[in-house]
């Protein structure tokens, strides 16, 4: 069944495909169909489910971002308004599910990476010019920030390896997202205390 649609495009971003490409080829066309319907005509999915809800989730302030913009731009509704908890008035009716809704986002949102920001954020610490994140590294990442570890800790323990006399001298060989990323060394560099940086003697 054709659906209509009076808008003409939308910007496709990065973090769309990387997240598209770590589906299997079924749960792809799901995604799809949930971005397109939602960016086209306004339709926010339901029964989503695994990793194609995990998928869409990750991504769905950046899709409802795009969609306010064309209809705040235009001054039309991708889709009329018939939901009556949608923008209650004050004092009116709130969305039971809304605020569990909000609390699944940000747990998506709180384990979700930006690889991409993840290689800038890892080159400037570290002055090196890497291009892509190793599949184990990824892995181990996912299970730390799981664990309950936070993306700001991963940063943390990088700048303190940093600082450890061992890794000054060897000129940060061994400091790889692979690394830091292992549970015992980013437990080791998260809680170490700030290192006194060795000087050469003169």
């Amino acid at each position: 069944m054709k659906k209509e649609t009076k808008r003409k495009a939308f910007k496709f971003y990065r973090s769309y495909y990387d997240v598209y490409n770590e589906l299997n080829n079924k749960d792809k066309l799901k995604f799809i169909e949930a971005l397109l319907d939602r960016q086209f005509q306004g339709i926010k999915p339901t029964g989503l489910t695994d990793m194609v809800k995990f998928a869409y989730l990750s991504q769905e302030h950046s899709i409802d971002l795009q969609v306010k913009g064309y209809e705040d731009a235009t001054g039309k509704k991708l889709t009329p308004n018939t939901d009556p908890l949608v923008d209650p008035p004050k004092g009116g009716l709130v969305d039971p599910s809304r605020q569990e809704k909000e609390k699944e986002q940000e747990k998506v949102e709180s384990i979700y990476v930006d690889y991409d920001k993840l290689i800038k954020v890892y080159n400037e610490i570290l002055g090196r010019q890497t291009k892509v994140v190793p599949e184990k590294a990824k892995e181990q990442l996912n299970a730390r920030l799981k664990e309950g570890y936070t993306k700001p800790d991963i940063v943390k323990a990088l700048r303190n390896a940093t600082k450890d006399p061992h890794h000054i001298e060897s000129n940060y060989k061994y400091i790889t997202l692979e690394f830091i990323t292992r549970p015992d060394k980013l437990d080791r560099f998260l809680n170490m205390s700030d290192f006194k940086i060795k000087r050469p003697l003169v």
